[in-house]
């Protein structure tokens, strides 16, 4: 029977699992790929820009896959892919960037579905935030040991000196797996489908959750998330105040923004990471409703005020574009 390979593709809050995954499926070379999006919001925002990338998709909102996916919850997601005379070449997990890598490879090993083979766990990290991350919260550790795999990613955004000590403190975390170096996620898709992986003694794994998931402690324990959508266009102007202005406790805030007015009906996808904001344009597709989409992910968040907040951005008069409107837009869309 044919095994369909299963790959796990984690990563700490905006290390570009997204960006990462939408590189392999677009040049995977024909390969079919079925794609598992796990998102910590309400709103799968990963979904929505990976949707477009391929029709084999199911997303899960509103926590993390390794605790919503026991009593065989993964399996019946799994069968929707893998079956006998399926022709999926691969099954891609998108983990949220708070799952617990651990939990997640143990329910796809012991699956009870027979025609999912385990691939491997592929980690990315941030080269930018990594060591500050490492810092304030140290379960990565545990995530970046258990790879197979490690994408350090966001190269271009460090110095050399930098990106030395990053190699060198992730190979004392985990020194038997490959650290493959990218920028904007572009990484070789026939680098996933050909890990090897040892999994000859799987009470190993069991000895590696044992206390820590027993007693639930899990990084996403401590996070929590606020999702926010409207149809009606947001102001430029009010918009950026907002995220200039958002406390440091919101580490994670991503989506796409309606702004609507005539002239700038692009899209903007916004990502902020840490300190870290980037915000490009793209065409609405066709069977596309125009509406703004955001997730904003951190440690003991005011979920009232922020959303108070984002409510207060909605525009009253999108027509009437002021010239610090028509600023405000052009930066946006990189001009």
């Amino acid at each position: 029977m044919k095994k369909i390979p299963v790959i796990i593709l984690a990563g700490f809050l905006g290390s570009g699992k997204t960006t990462t995954l939408n590189h392999i499926l677009r040049s995977s070379n024909g390969k079919k790929i079925g794609v598992i999006v796990n998102d910590f919001g309400e709103v799968n925002i990963d979904s929505l820009l990976v949707s477009r990338q391929t029709d084999n998709t199911m997303e899960l909102s509103g926590g993390c896959i390794c605790c919503q996916m026991n009593d065989g919850g993964l399996d019946e997601i799994l069968a929707t892919f893998s079956y006998p005379n399926s022709n999926i070449d691969a099954i891609v997990i998108e983990a949220s960037g708070i799952a617990e890598p651990i939990d997640l490879r143990k329910l796809i090993l012991y699956s009870s579905n027979k025609s999912i083979s385990m691939n491997g766990v592929v980690y990315i990290v941030d080269a930018k935030n990594i060591i500050d991350n490492l810092k304030n919260y140290p379960k990565i550790n545990n995530h970046i040991a258990a790879a197979d795999i490690i994408v350090l990613n966001k190269i271009d955004l460090v110095d050399k000196n930098d990106l030395a000590l990053i190699k060198s403190t992730i190979n004392k975390i985990n020194s038997n797996s490959i650290i493959i170096q990218t920028k904007e996620g572009r990484l070789n898709p026939g680098l996933l489908f050909d890990i090897d992986v040892n999994i000859s003694k799987p009470e190993q794994l069991s000895l590696a959750v044992g206390t820590e998931h027993s007693k639930h402690d899990h990084l996403h324990d401590n996070f929590d998330s606020i999702s926010f959508s409207s149809k009606k266009p947001l102001s430029p102007k009010k918009f950026n105040h907002f995220i200039e202005t958002l406390p440091s406790n919101i580490y994670r805030l991503k989506g796409i923004i309606y702004y609507g007015m005539k002239g700038f009906e692009q899209k903007i996808i916004i990502h902020k990471v840490g300190s870290h904001i980037s915000q490009s344009a793209e065409e609405w597709q066709n069977d596309e409703t125009p509406m703004s989409n955001l997730v904003a992910i951190g440690i003991d968040i005011n979920k009232q005020d922020i959303l108070n907040k984002l409510k207060v951005c909605i525009d009253k008069e999108p027509e009437n574009i002021s010239p610090e409107d028509m600023v405000d837009i052009m930066r946006l869309r990189g001009l």
